[in-house]
């Protein structure tokens, strides 16, 4: 399966600490999108997804997760900025792991995008130790 770009929820968001580096990767261009799934604000201070069922209602809402879908010139370039999000977000020590998952635009059109998760089996942990955000909004919450 291939990936049309790439979805973003936490820091590297427009607004967020980390979307200077996003921007170094020289996207063609980014919006706000959806993903289906719960969010999770870790202790250790960012977030963290499970992917999940698209729910009944459209986004905004219970069972979507907001973010920024960011799209590349071409496969090359989203290569390169994938990798260097592996090593940024831990992929090889296990933090995060890769999926491409569909990803619903501002503008109802949907695309298949790269998003780092955490897998489904960490849920019970997540639900003791992170706090839930219900509305799926990391910046919100901050």
């Amino acid at each position: 399966m291939v990936a049309d770009g790439l979805f973003v929820y936490g820091s590297l968001r427009e607004g967020g600490s980390s979307h200077a580096w996003l921007m170094r990767t020289h996207p063609e261009g980014l919006t706000r999108a959806w993903v289906a799934g719960r969010l999770f604000h870790l202790p250790a201070g960012y977030p963290a997804l499970v992917p999940g069922p698209e729910p009944p209602d459209p986004p905004p809402g219970r069972g979507w997760v907001r973010g920024d879908f960011v799209g590349y010139d071409d496969e090359a370039d989203l290569d390169s900025a994938m990798a260097d999000l592996d090593a940024l977000l831990g992929v090889e020590e296990g933090l995060f792991s890769r999926e491409i998952l569909p990803v619903l635009l501002e503008s109802g059109h949907r695309y298949r995008a790269w998003v780092h998760v955490f897998h489904v089996e960490r849920l019970p942990r997540l639900e003791r130790e992170a706090v839930e955000l219900p509305d799926g909004d990391w910046a919100a919450y901050l």
